[in-house]
C-alpha cells in the first residue's frame, strides 16, 4: 500500500496493500478525520476514468469531497458523509446505494463502510461496488410487474373478447368479455379446442389460421363464430403470435370484436337500397296497373280521376315510408289498408282481414310496411290482385313463442293471375325472408307456387301492444 506520509506508518505496517489491490471493487481507507490514507488500484482507475484525481484522492478529505458534490446526487453525497462520520463514532457498519452517473451512462453503486481500530486509532474502510446491472434488473422486474398488472387490468376490463390458444389449438386464456360474448365460462372453455366455436361450414382448420398468423400473412380477418347457445356471431378478429423468452412462438393471441349488429345494419341498409332501386324501376309498371284497376271500376272520367289520384297519393305515402319516413306507433289494420289501398277498390271483396286491435311500434311499422308493400305490389302485378278472381287473406293473432307472447301474422294469396313458372328465389323473397325478419330479430316463412303465396312472421312483444 502506498501512503502519502510516514505519519501513516501504522497503516503501512499492516501489509494490506496487495490485498486491497486485488479487490475488484473500489476500496479506500480513511483516518478518523476523513482523510484518504490508502486507495486500491480499482479506486484510482475509476477516478482517472471519471475526471477525478489519478492518485485516488490520497491525502484529501473524503468527507469534504462528498459535501462539496453538486448535481443530481449532491443530497445523497452529503447524507453519506454524515453517515460515514457516524460509523467512525459508533462502529455500526453503514451500507447504502446511490446514483453516480457518467455523462453517458446511468450508474448505481453500493457503498459499504466498516470501522477498523488499529493501535487504538479508528479508521474507516469504504468499499464501492458497481450495482448498475442489479438496479437495471430490479427496475425491469418492477416495470414488468407494472406492465403485467396493467395488461391484466386491460384484458379484464376491455369490452373486446381476448383469448389465447396454444400451438395445438387449445384455448389457454379467456377474459370476461369473451365469456359475455360466447357464453362459456373460463372453466368450461380453457383446454378445449378453438374449433369449439367454429360453425359447421368452417372451411379452414385451426392449424391453417395458426400457420398463417405465425408466417405473418394473417393479422386480422372477419369470421362467423358460434356461442354456447348456438347463436352465430359475426366477429372481427385481430391476431398475433406470442413468443417465449427464446423467441420461439408458443401461442396465438386473438381479440374478437362483435360486429353482428353492425353487419346486420349494413345488410339491412343494403337491402333497403336495393329495395328503393327495385321500387323505382317498377314504379311505372305499378302506376299502369293502378290505372287499369281503377278504370275497370270507374263509371265516369270524374270518378276515375278522383280514385286514381287517391291511389297515387297512397302509393306515394308508402314510398315515403320505404325511403325513411318516420312513423309513430300505428294501428296494424290501418297500416295494412294503407299499403293495400293503391291496389284495391273500395270494399274490395278479394281482400279479407281479421285480427285483434294491435298497435305497432315504429320499427315494426316500417318493417311490416316494406313487406306489405312488396306483397301488395307483386299481387297487383301477377298475383291475386291482378284480376277479379283472386283472393288475399291477411290474418293476425296472438301466439306463444320461446320468449312469451308473440303476434303471428299471415298473408295468403290464392288464384294467382300469372302462376310462377318456377319457385326461384328473387329479390322479393329476400325482402320477406331476410330483411324483414332481420330488422325485427325474428324468423319468417315465405312460399310461392302455382297454388298461391304464403308468408308468415312472428313479432315479439317489444314491437307491439294490444289496445284495451
Amino acid at each position: 500500500m502506498q501512503t502519502n506520509s510516514d505519519a501513516f506508518g501504522p497503516v503501512g505496517r499492516m501489509g494490506v496493500t496487495e490485498f486491497i489491490d486485488a479487490l475488484p471493487d473500489e476500496f479506500v481507507i480513511v483516518d478518523a478525520d476523513g482523510v484518504v490514507i490508502a486507495a486500491n488500484s480499482a479506486w484510482k482507475q475509476f477516478g482517472a476514468e471519471n475526471d477525478g484525481a489519478p492518485s485516488g484522492y490520497v491525502g484529501s478529505n473524503y468527507f469534504d469531497i462528498c459535501r462539496a458534490a453538486d448535481g443530481e446526487s449532491s443530497m445523497e453525497a452529503r447524507l453519506i458523509a454524515d453517515s460515514l462520520e457516524m460509523t467512525l463514532r459508533s462502529g455500526d457498519p453503514f451500507v447504502c446505494e446511490y446514483p453516480c452517473d457518467s455523462p453517458t451512462v446511468k450508474r448505481w453503486f453500493e457503498l459499504t463502510a466498516t470501522r477498523l481500530v488499529f493501535e487504538g486509532q479508528p479508521f474507516l474502510t469504504i468499499q464501492h461496488r458497481n450495482v448498475t446491472q442489479r438496479h437495471q434488473e430490479r427496475d425491469a422486474l418492477k416495470r414488468t410487474a407494472v406492465d403485467s398488472n396493467a395488461l391484466a387490468a386491460l384484458v379484464a376490463g376491455t369490452s373486446d373478447a381476448i383469448l389465447t390458444y396454444d400451438l395445438e389449438g387449445k384455448i389457454t386464456s379467456w377474459n370476461p368479455a369473451a365469456e359475455r360474448l360466447y357464453g362459456y365460462s373460463s372453466d368450461e372453455i380453457i383446454g378445449r379446442s378453438l374449433a369449439t366455436m367454429y360453425p359447421e361450414d368452417e372451411k379452414m382448420p385451426v392449424a391453417w389460421y395458426r400457420d398463417e398468423i405465425i408466417a405473418g400473412r394473417l393479422s386480422q380477418f372477419e369470421a362467423a363464430r358460434i356461442a354456447r347457445d348456438g347463436t352465430a356471431r359475426e366477429v372481427w378478429i385481430s391476431c398475433a403470435p406470442i413468443r417465449g423468452v427464446d423467441g420461439d412462438v408458443v401461442a396465438i393471441s386473438n381479440i374478437h370484436r362483435d360486429i353482428s349488429e353492425l353487419r346486420k345494419a349494413e345488410k339491412a341498409r343494403e337491402l333497403m337500397s336495393r329495395e328503393v332501386i327495385h321500387r323505382a324501376k317498377n314504379m311505372l309498371t305499378i302506376v299502369s296497373a293502378v290505372q287499369r284497376q281503377t278504370a275497370r271500376g270507374a263509371t265516369s272520367v270524374e270518378e276515375f280521376n278522383s280514385k286514381f289520384g287517391d291511389r297515387i297519393t297512397a302509393l306515394s305515402k308508402s314510398t315515403d315510408l320505404l325511403v325513411g319516413g318516420q312513423w309513430d306507433d300505428a294501428d296494424l289494420r290501418d297500416l295494412v289498408m294503407g299499403h293495400l289501398r293503391p291496389f284495391t277498390v273500395e270494399n274490395d271483396a278479394r281482400v279479407r282481414l281479421s285480427g285483434p286491435e294491435v298497435r305497432l311500434l315504429p320499427q315494426a311499422v316500417q318493417t311490416l310496411g316494406i313487406a306489405l308493400h312488396e306483397l301488395a305490389t307483386n299481387a297487383m302485378k301477377y298475383g291475386a290482385l291482378a284480376h277479379d278472381a283472386g283472393e288475399v287473406q291477411l290474418n293476425w293473432k296472438l301466439g306463444q313463442g320461446a320468449g312469451g307472447r308473440v303476434l303471428d301474422l299471415s298473408w295468403q294469396e290464392r288464384s294467382l293471375a300469372h302462376p310462377p313458372e318456377e319457385d326461384a328465389p328473387g329479390f322479393g323473397s329476400t325482402v320477406l325472408t331476410s330483411l324483414a325478419p332481420s330488422m325485427l330479430g325474428t324468423q319468417a316463412l315465405y312460399h310461392l307456387d302455382a297454388e298461391g303465396v304464403h308468408w308468415t312472421i312472428s313479432i315479439d312483444p317489444e314491437h307491439f301492444s294490444l289496445v284495451g
